[in-house]
């Protein structure tokens, strides 16, 4: 049978394990009760839970990276153009600890003696050409936001129910280059080619 003796054991031993600056605090309610094994003797018990806190007088800590779109950099590339640097804080952390295993950890701060600065990515979004700039100069003469009021929009004059039934909203000739590109993708694959721009995709040579 697993003691109450053997358990505060355990629980002392992880938290030396932690570091020197710990407080040991009561040990909490059983998580379960010791059961009858065949033989009449207890079963396996887990424990008490005990929380630990150490408390870190220079704790350092980094904030989330910071991301920035860049349209003129080519889609998945990054930049990093600032790398940041690591905030100092007085911190406790405190940890729940059963039979010697952590359960839990949580940080409490008190106080922030040094700011943290983000690292600052550059995320590239730009679209490769492609056909789609000829074929946009074809449709619409390159006018991405071009509106004439005749049922069809922007750089690639989607109508609007194309442009909805792939995944598009408001009007084409709102959104960017970018995302005019990214629904006529979605477009040519479910069809095969460019065959949804039938005249411009024959003068240009495209597959239909």
């Amino acid at each position: 049978m697993f003691s109450r003796t053997a358990s505060r054991t355990a629980t002392l031993l992880a938290a030396a394990a932690l570091g020197s600056t710990l407080v040991v605090g009561a040990p909490g309610a059983a998580s379960a009760r010791p059961s009858d094994g065949p033989d009449g003797t207890a079963g396996n018990v887990l424990g008490k839970v005990h929380k630990v806190k150490k408390h870190h007088p220079r704790d350092r800590f980094r904030l989330p990276p910071v991301e920035r779109e860049n349209p003129k950099m080519k889609a998945g590339t990054t930049k990093v153009i600032s790398k940041g640097r690591p905030g100092i804080r007085e911190a406790v952390y405190v940890f729940r600890i059963r039979n010697g295993q952590i359960l839990s950890r949580k940080i409490r701060t008190l106080d922030v003696i040094q700011r943290s600065k983000p690292r600052v990515v550059m995320v590239g979004t730009a679209v490769p050409a492609g056909p789609w700039d000829a074929l946009a100069n074809c449709e619409s003469g390159g006018n991405w936001s071009i509106n004439t009021g005749n049922g069809y929009y922007g750089g690639l004059q989607f109508s609007l129910g194309t442009w909805r039934a792939y995944g598009g909203t408001g009007l084409p000739s709102q959104h960017s280059r970018e995302e005019q590109i990214r629904i006529a993708t979605k477009l040519r694959n479910a069809q095969g080619g460019y065959g949804a721009w039938p005249a411009c995709a024959a003068k240009l040579g495209l597959p239909t």
